[in-house]
Formats: structure tokens, sequence, C-alpha cells
């Protein structure tokens, strides 16, 4: 059984009280778990469509987040983005029980950071209706009728080919066909002639003019888009124009990866503020950053125990867990093995120490290369070649004095770090130099 399926078996026999519809039959459930064997056997060898198929059904029967997950994986292989991010939400908001199965947490978990990362990759369409006011015309994406109060934001499309079309009583209908690019915003120009041949009458480009000597907003984001609000009033996603009152407003944006910048704009009557934002460098690497990620380090090392004596030199290796929290601060923890050695041909004076410690420290991001941390530590430490071997708890201060990173979806450090270990055993200093890699 596919670890997919067995978490439905898991799921439908502990918490049959979660589903959102009518408890499923014995009958249905068993179908259900056929459906998952099926949609797994499928999606493995890349059959995405009739994975997706298969999933689709037993979602259906079950309405679980244990079936949503796989169909949101096998709708995003389809190119269904638009629909994979909305099983995604509807799977992390599912109601949560004190008595549900891990499955269901797990999933939960997994589909809202990936509802997180999928938002980025949704691209979107602008429509600009010319001839007429875009709130007489009608408009329609590949058949679907779009309301005209909606207009004014980033229509959110698949990757692919789109077809827009426009229509107005007494004119023309005009249309265009589209290929967009994930993460893509595209602008989609369509204009309506009368039908009886005469000059089209003078009409807004935008719902703007409706407001009785007011104006327009334009906001625009080059780099990513960014959620805008005007006044505190959250009114969409950038690239969009909004109708405002004549005079001064205040302008904000905010960014996947967790920076927000304000403008004021001074808008004149009957004219249109163009205001233009840009993602710091901090944004652009902590988009990516933000949330949990795992990785894994590796640590030439040198030490001296505080009471005196020679250097020891040796190596440290473990995986680390970074939680980016905003883009300046991480909190970051795992767990490190070190092992130290002092040479010496003198077998009295040889000495050698071995640690396993959880760190547990918080990062001060200064810019998108470079970060320093301090925190704490704790485990145990054993000097091995003392009569008797010296076993003990450890615990001390931990600081990285520079951290150097490089990347953005695969971040690389060089750190150089010291740090203090008190304990029942013998106390050190130490200083490592880390290199570090993070999947992000």
């Amino acid at each position: 059984m596919s670890r997919v399926a067995a978490l439905l078996v898991t799921a439908t026999l502990l918490a049959p009280s979660l589903a959102l519809a009518a408890e499923p039959s014995s009958a249905d459930k068993e179908t259900a778990r056929n459906l998952m064997k099926e949609g797994d056997a499928k999606f493995a060898s890349k059959d995405y469509a009739g994975a997706l198929k298969a999933y689709q059904a037993a979602h259906a029967i079950m309405q679980v987040p244990s079936t949503g997950l796989p169909l949101a994986r096998a709708q995003i292989e389809r190119g269904l983005l638009v629909e994979a991010r909305d099983t995604l939400l509807q799977v992390s908001r599912h109601p949560k029980d004190a008595n549900e199965p891990a499955a269901f947490v797990k999933a939960r978990e997994e589909a809202a950071d990936l509802a997180q990362k999928l938002a980025t990759r949704i691209p979107s369409l602008v429509i600009v209706v010319e001839g007429v006011s875009s709130d007489v015309a009608a408009v329609a994406v590949d058949g679907a009728s779009i309301p005209s109060a909606a207009l004014s934001a980033p229509r959110k499309v698949n990757p692919g080919s789109h077809t827009v079309t426009a229509s107005a009583s007494g004119f023309h209908a005009a249309s265009a066909t589209v290929n967009v690019k994930e993460g893509a915003n595209e602008k989609v120009t369509l204009k309506l002639v009368p039908a009886d041949g005469s000059k089209p009458p003078p009409a807004p480009s935008s719902p703007a003019q409706a407001i009785q000597g007011g104006g327009k907003l334009r906001i625009e984001s080059s780099a990513h888009e960014g959620n805008v609000f005007i006044d505190g009033k959250a009114v969409g996603a950038t690239p969009l124009e909004v109708p405002v009152t004549a005079g001064v407003h205040e302008v904000e944006i905010q960014y996947p990866g967790g920076t927000n910048e304000k403008k004021q704009a001074t808008v004149d009557a009957g004219k249109t503020e163009r205001v233009e934002f840009r993602p710091s460098p901090m944004d652009e690497v902590a988009r990516y950053r933000k949330g949990l990620h795992f990785g894994g380090s590796f640590s030439p090392a040198m030490a001296v125990y505080t009471e005196g004596g020679a250097i020891m030199f040796g190596a440290a290796a473990g995986f680390v867990m970074n939680i980016g929290i905003t883009p300046m601060f991480d909190f970051r923890t795992g767990g490190t093995l070190t092992v130290v050695h002092r040479f010496n041909e003198n077998p009295e004076y040889q000495a050698t120490q071995v640690s396993v410690v959880v760190p547990a420290m918080l990062r001060v991001n200064w810019s998108p290369w470079f970060s320093s941390a301090a925190g704490l530590s704790a485990g145990f430490v054993a000097d091995l070649q003392t009569d008797p071997v010296l076993y003990g708890a450890s615990v001390g201060p931990e600081w990285s004095l520079l951290s150097m990173c490089a990347g953005d979806r695969r971040q690389y450090e060089i750190s150089f770090s010291q740090g203090l270990r008190f304990g029942q055993a013998r106390r050190d200093f130490h200083q490592l130099v880390t290199f570090t890699y993070l999947s992000l």
C-alpha cells in the first residue's frame, strides 16, 4: 500500500466524524481507498491526467485533508495552478478536531505551506476595454464572464493560452488570444468599435472617472507582485488602477517576503497618478527563506579547555532547521556533533572531547548577504581520554560573528562562530568555520 493510500486508510478509520459531507458508507470508503491506490500508481508513472481523475473521485467521496493534498499536487502537475491553490486552501482550512489523526494534521500543514509557495507562480491578466465604459461591457476569459467591478484588478489564470472577449450593445465584439507564462503579468487591451461605423464616444479606460471630481491611482511593481492598500483598505495586487477622490492618499504595498512600503500620492481631478514600488533586496531573499526549511552543516573546529592547555582540532557536523520569521529575523536550531582532539607525542597530554548539542539561536540578517546570530546550546559532552572518562551535560552561550550567504532558492552560508560550553565535564572555548546548506 502506498504512503498516501495508507494515510487515507488511517484517516478514514480513526476520524470519520471529520468528513465535511455525510458520513461515507463502508463501500464508499473502500472505493476511495482503491481510487487513491490507482491515483498513486498513475502519479508515480507520470500519468498526471489519470491520477487527477482518480484523486478527484476519491476526494469527492471523502472530502478530507489526506485526499485533498494529493489532488492538489496532481492539479499542479497538470498546470491547473488556480484550482490547485483553491484546493490547498480548502485543505488548510479543514475544521480541526482534537481526536483527528496525524495524517490530517500533516496534510493540513503541507497544504498551507504549498499554497503560500504556489501563490507566486500563478500568472495574471490585466484586461482593458476601450471604446465603451468597462461597466457596460461584457468581458469573458475562456468563456467565463468577469464582473465589471473586477476588471480593475488582475485576473488570476493558469499558465498557457487564454482567449479574452469583450462585447457591448451596438458595438462589434472584440477578442484576443494571449499566452501567459508562470508568474507573469500580461496586459490585454480590447477596443470595441460601433456597429454603425460612427466614431466611438470618449470612454474612460477604467471606472475611475465614475467618481465625481476624482482621479485614478496607478500602482505598479515591476519586479514582483504585491498586495496594495490605499488609505488602509485592501484594493488588490499590482499592477492595478483604482478610482479615488482627488487629494492626498496613503498607498502601502506588502510583498510575499514580509516587507512593506508606504508612499503618499496626490491625485488631481481627472488625472492619473502613477505610484511605483520595488521590493527591497531583503524581501527578494526572504520570500524564499520564509517559513520552515532544513539543511546540513559541516565545520572544521578548534577548541581549548578554559583551564588551560594546548589547542584541540577536529570537526563538527549537524543538521539545521531554519524558520524565517521576517526578512530581518530567523530562528535556527538543529543538532551538532563535534569531535576535537589534542595531538601530542606524549599520550599523557593528548585529549579527545566529543559533544552533541542542540543550539537555539536568533539570527539577524543585516543584508541579503550578511547576518549574525546569538543564542544558547544544550546537550552532553564527554572527555574520553581521562581516567575515569568524564561525562556530563553541556550548556552555554553560542554566537556567530559573521555569516556570508549566497543563493535564493538554495542558500549557501559560510560563517565564523564562537562559543563557550559549561557543564560537568571540562569546560571549553571553541571556534568553528561552518559551511551550511539550506534547501529553500
